[in-house]
């Protein structure tokens, strides 16, 4: 038997912050043709919320169990909590009878640039953009105590230049240089448009990042420019998939022969 184990950060603040692991799980044991042949068991567990990822090991009967943190990038969580709350010995450990493979965060797997594209797909769906330029801003939250945080967002960012879809395609951050605000404000384009690269809705990308863009709404009409804001990546059901088949490289890695 397989399991499939989503950890997700959680929060005691914000109930938001738990949902996409939820719909993604559910979406998850919803398919019929998952690589390898899927998920006998698919369980969500928590940093800050109930059901916790010390105790999840212990509700999971399969015999190889695939862990993937819903994180975007490499940090302390997916390096030092997850392991030790998990009891993990590395991207392998053979314990209880169980062998665990724990994947990498979601935000530099090799499919994320087509969940960034299917949420633009979806947020400019009916919408009518001006003549002229269309730019992309990938938004991160960034740390300076962090520089994986900021590079999951480069690395998207150049995997998508690289397609030649848009008209130039940055970068901003909410807690780091190149500030988002200023790089909005200095783009050179006639469409703009914004998406988060979060795994969930939450008080920054429903009440900061609108403000500090001056923000209507999805799309925002000003004197020679439109902004289209769309929703945090990590919400978009596609994340479900992409999910599965970070497990399936996770375990695909490691097999023997």
């Amino acid at each position: 038997m397989k399991a499939l184990v989503i950890v997700g950060h959680g929060s005691h603040l914000n109930g938001d912050s738990s949902q996409p692991v939820y719909d993604h799980a559910s979406r998850i044991r919803g398919m019929s043709d998952l690589p390898d042949g899927g998920f006998d068991e698919v369980v969500e567990c928590f940093w800050k919320e109930e059901p916790s990822m010390r105790h999840v090991m212990d509700t999971v009967e399969s015999e190889e169990v695939y862990v993937v943190p819903a994180f975007i990038s490499e940090g302390y969580f997916t390096q030092q909590v997850i392991p030790r709350e998990l009891g993990l010995d590395g991207e392998v450990t053979h314990r209880d009878e169980k062998t665990i493979y724990y994947a990498g965060p979601l935000g530099a797997f090799k499919e994320m640039p087509d969940v960034i594209l299917e949420r633009i797909n979806d947020l400019m769906h009916g919408k009518k953009t001006r003549e002229g330029r269309t730019a992309l801003v990938l938004l991160g939250h960034g740390t300076d105590l962090n520089k994986n945080s900021s590079g999951v967002i480069y690395l998207n960012a150049e995997r998508i230049r690289k397609r030649e879809i848009y008209d130039a395609v940055e970068v901003g951050f909410l807690d780091q240089e190149p500030e988002i605000g200023s790089v909005v404000r200095s783009i050179e384009a006639e469409n703009v448009i914004v998406i988060p690269v979060f795994i969930a809705e939450g008080w920054h990308t429903r009440e900061t990042i609108p403000e500090d863009l001056d923000l209507d709404g999805e799309v925002t009409v000003r004197e020679g420019r439109t902004i289209f804001y769309g929703g945090p990546v990590g919400t978009h059901s596609s994340m479900a998939l992409l999910i599965a088949d970070r497990a399936a490289e996770a375990g695909r890695k490691h097999a023997v022969g």
